[in-house]
């Protein structure tokens, strides 16, 4: 009983932790951008759905410190290039669980990365994602790589694809919930890759003035991370919208999943 109070307690923490971003969210949209609430029945349900996701993310955040690709991959998956996971912001490989599940059993061989220390700039967090591509490389022999980026991950993986040991080296990358252009939430995280992702840092300006490599960008409508949630939109790339979709739901959305799987098959 004592483990189950622990867990629901930990729940109420993380409700009311989604409740006040949605909050400032629709606070910023009706004050700041004038926009009207779409299907606002449904926003309820969605800020329940983010809570809920968040909460497993959490719960199984334990688990990403084990490197688990070998358990799920398979001899005979060799249909498809690989396809790299990078996680985002303070999170790990554990958040792509569900998504890395769906991916095996479709018959892609998948790898994952952790982006350590969490606070690194997203420059050097990037070598990250170098290292183990350098390993994907020698591992499956492969030169090109399918890269699934979320939230910040879609950043370090984009100035991977621009940095001396990445070009080339990308065949696709997709990018969910990427705050392209900034998220006005950055300026509460810690870390200097979350005043990176500040609306017009120098980073930002930086990255977004270099050529874009191919990337699809899905992104929602109401990203309770991602403040504007436009700002996950960019010119250049293939964009996505997916409508009414918290930041970590989206890991676990049908709809997002039926966009990648359309891309990596295409």
């Amino acid at each position: 009983m004592t483990v189950l109070k622990i867990l629901a307690w930990i729940f109420v923490a993380v409700l009311l932790y989604t409740v006040s971003q949605f909050t400032t969210l629709i606070y910023d949209l009706l004050n700041f951008q004038k926009k009207p609430l779409e299907r606002s029945s449904l926003i309820v349900r969605e800020i329940l759905q983010e809570a809920v996701f968040t909460f497993i993310s959490l719960i199984t955040y334990i688990f990403g410190f084990i490197n688990y690709d070998s358990l799920f991959m398979k001899k005979e998956q060799t249909k498809h290039p690989p396809v790299l996971l990078v996680h985002g912001y303070m999170m790990n490989r554990a958040c792509f669980i569900y998504m890395h599940i769906r991916l095996v059993l479709d018959g892609f061989r998948v790898f994952t990365v952790n982006l350590y220390p969490p606070a690194l700039s997203i420059t050097r967090l990037s070598e990250r994602v170098a290292d183990k591509m350098d390993e994907l490389a020698e591992k499956t022999r492969e030169k090109q790589v399918y890269v699934i980026g979320h939230s910040m991950g879609g950043l370090v993986s984009r100035y991977y694809g621009n940095s001396p040991r990445g070009v080339g080296r990308v065949k696709k990358l997709i990018t969910i919930a990427s705050p392209h252009k900034g998220t006005r939430l950055a300026v509460l995280g810690i870390g200097k890759n979350a005043r990176e992702m500040v609306p017009g840092s120098v980073f930002l300006n930086e990255l977004n003035s270099k050529p874009i490599p191919p990337v699809y960008a899905i992104w929602s409508t109401l990203d309770n991370m991602i403040i504007p949630p436009e700002n996950a939109y960019m010119d250049g790339m293939s964009n996505a919208p997916v409508p009414l979709k918290g930041h970590i739901a989206m890991l676990f959305s049908n709809t997002v999943y039926r966009h990648i799987l359309s891309v990596l098959t295409d």
